[in-house]
């Protein structure tokens, strides 16, 4: 089987956060199946420069794992190269899997797959929910009209939650929605440096802060992953651990400043710090030996770093805009409404739980999304699809 995964940024593009080592990894594993092969079509767009890659030329990944790097003409909007040329790809290919709505490549990739008679599958990537919809709803109402109902009921739909086949089914009813988690190598996230408190704020804040409990997040600085509501949460969580600190990773997206200023607002400066992005190991060690692992974003579709987190041991708090419920079960995390009351309840509470039962049970529940499984599943829906086509 020939697939051909069209996708608009693609590894190293990390800038752009967990879906790049999702498409990544969820690659990689298709490709180690005995009857697939993987070929990438995608662009050099790193958001706001070109990636130091050669384009349009087939590089092999790993053995039956291919990228296809497009020249970007205008960088993170549109591709002429790929415009002109994805048709090769889709032409070979027994099937097409498509990845994001609100991007150029997606409609044209539509059109040439309804062409050449391929099946294709189109993954959202979480774009449908409510608040989402609302971010320039007039220009993205129009674009679902016009680009992408026309094949909505041909294609097949993928979601990685019930929560995200619900939003899809609400915008587009009659769609044939199957639901396949993200992964992760599960193993990897076991191996890492045990840090003591002062070990670790040395490491991480490049000085020594005495700290009896430590919160950490993750995620790109945009309003999306609501990170100022998590910092409001913080004044009422200090009423119950006063020696605690919340650390925040990861790049700005425009929201640093603001979130600078609310801190310094609240009096925190001692307390909470925005730390900038940590990758690889630093990644695993920083989720690892934190104490909690908190966001509270207004929608995610997955989330890979709240599964990252549990897979490191460490429990979580998900807001109900996640498909994190099942934390709940598990007895590693809370799932609460978005606000800044139940937010911060939520965190005193597991900060006063037994962390070694935490760090079991949230392993538990990371294991049962590994790569090796998520990879079998989408396998099964792509023959499936090939049969119906």
């Amino acid at each position: 089987m020939k697939l051909n995964l069209i996708i608009p940024s693609f590894y190293p593009a990390v800038i752009y956060g967990g879906p790049i080592f999702s498409s990544l990894n969820a690659s990689k594993e298709l490709a180690k199946l005995y009857d697939i092969e993987v070929f990438v079509s995608t662009t050099n767009t790193n958001m706001y420069s070109k990636l130091d890659v050669k384009t349009n030329v087939d590089i092999e990944f790993e053995k039956d794992f291919y990228v296809k790097y497009y020249d970007e003409t205008f960088v993170d909007k549109f591709s002429l190269a790929l415009f002109l040329n994805v048709y090769k790809d889709i032409k070979r290919a027994d099937v097409v899997h498509v990845q994001y709505i609100f991007n150029t490549p997606t409609p044209w990739a539509l059109l040439l797959a309804k062409f050449y008679n391929k099946p294709v599958l189109l993954s959202t990537r979480g774009v449908f929910c409510k608040w989402c919809l609302a971010q320039g709803s007039r220009f993205k109402r129009l674009w679902l009209n016009l680009l992408i109902k026309p094949f909505a009921k041909k294609i097949y739909w993928h979601a990685t939650a019930q929560q995200e086949k619900d939003e899809i089914l609400a915008v587009f009813p009659d769609a044939k929605v199957t639901v396949i988690p993200n992964g992760i190598h599960s193993e990897e996230f076991k191996v890492f440096n045990v840090l003591s408190k002062n070990e670790y704020t040395e490491k991480f804040l490049g000085t020594m802060i005495e700290a009896k409990k430590i919160v950490v997040s993750m995620g790109r600085l945009q309003k999306k992953k609501g990170f100022d509501i998590l910092v409001n949460s913080f004044v009422e969580v200090l009423k119950y651990e006063p020696n605690s600190l919340l650390l925040i990773a990861g790049d700005d997206e425009g929201e640093k400043g603001n979130l600078l200023s609310l801190i310094k607002k609240l009096e925190l400066t001692s307390h909470v710090f925005l730390v900038g992005s940590i990758q690889a190991q630093d990644k695993i060690d920083f989720l690892a030996n934190a104490d909690l692992f908190a966001l509270s974003s207004h929608n995610e579709n997955f989330g890979n770093v709240y599964i990252e987190a549990l897979a490191s041991g460490t429990p979580i708090v998900a807001s109900q805009g996640t498909p994190w419920s099942e934390v709940e079960e598990y007895e590693c995390g809370k799932w609460v409404e978005n606000s800044v009351v139940e937010t911060s309840n939520a965190i005193v509470k597991i900060l006063q739980m037994d962390r070694d039962i935490m760090r079991i049970n949230s392993m538990k529940l990371a294991t049962k999304y590994d790569w090796k499984y998520i990879a079998i599943q989408f396998k099964e829906l792509y023959d499936k699809m090939i049969d119906e086509n």
